[in-house]
């Protein structure tokens, strides 16, 4: 176990090598990497005894349709933004979330890796299928907006345990990820920025006498509870999470 750092740590790196364009550099934002979701594919896979080769490849080729699920997300329809250079960014934003795509399919082909294609095009599909729920607040109570909330952020890595027979880290990655994104749907909310979970809560929530704030932070301290519970109760991923954790802050 003790190189499993020097292993994760260069992965960001892989990644952000297929992400440069020379072109898309000049006109659109850097994308976002969630370097949570790389560490726990990496754990999760590292836990397998998966070669470090067949992981890095794993976790760089996912980690390419999570970003490019979240460059399209950017696209912006706001008509009062529909300017001629906005117009050319948009163009582009959603040209570089198709490129991101199809590196991924390209490097998983090039495996031959069929069958893990079509369990992250199923992840794909969920995915998107919740987001437009939760984007047209179309959920009519809030545990059905939260596990939304789940499967908007986990669904690829929960496909992907599911074929690497990796049950084990499900719930502690759909707790993790279901934290994170109701940590940063709360500072939206707290920036006074659009927030889609604190929208669709507050279209149930009208009659409620708790204000969206509470409603949200009840669960996201449901969520930190589980996540805490379950690492006291599996020890082997605690150890390799903590052993990240660690080596992240040194």
């Amino acid at each position: 176990m003790c190189d499993i750092y020097g292993g994760y740590a260069g992965i960001k790196e892989k990644l952000m090598e297929k992400l440069r364009h020379p072109y898309f550099i000049n006109y659109i934002e850097e994308p976002f990497i969630d370097e949570e979701k790389i560490a726990l594919l990496y754990g999760a896979l590292k836990s397998a005894n998966i070669h470090k080769e067949q992981i890095d490849h794993y976790v760089v080729t996912i980690m390419l349709v999570q970003i490019a699920l979240d460059t399209h997300e950017k696209v912006s329809n706001k008509a009062n933004e529909e300017t001629s250079g906005f117009h050319k960014r948009r163009q582009l934003t959603v040209l570089a979330g198709d490129y991101y795509s199809g590196l991924y399919y390209y490097l998983l082909s090039m495996n031959c890796d069929i069958i893990l294609i079509r369990a992250l095009a199923e992840g794909i599909k969920e995915i998107n299928e919740h987001k437009i729920m939760l984007y047209q607040k179309a959920h009519v109570a809030i545990q059905d907006i939260m596990e939304s909330v789940v499967i908007i952020e986990s669904a690829l890595l929960q496909k992907t345990c599911d074929h690497f027979h990796l049950s084990n880290w499900k719930p502690y990655i759909t707790y993790v990820l279901g934290k994170n994104r109701l940590q940063k749907e709360c500072q939206l909310y707290a920036d006074k920025q659009n927030s889609p979970v604190f929208q669709a809560v507050q279209k149930i929530s009208l009659d409620d006498d708790k204000n969206l704030e509470t409603v949200i932070n009840e669960w996201l301290m449901e969520m930190r509870k589980q996540e805490e519970n379950f690492l006291e109760n599996h020890t082997e991923v605690n150890e390799i999470i903590s052993m990240l954790r660690d080596k992240s802050r040194t």
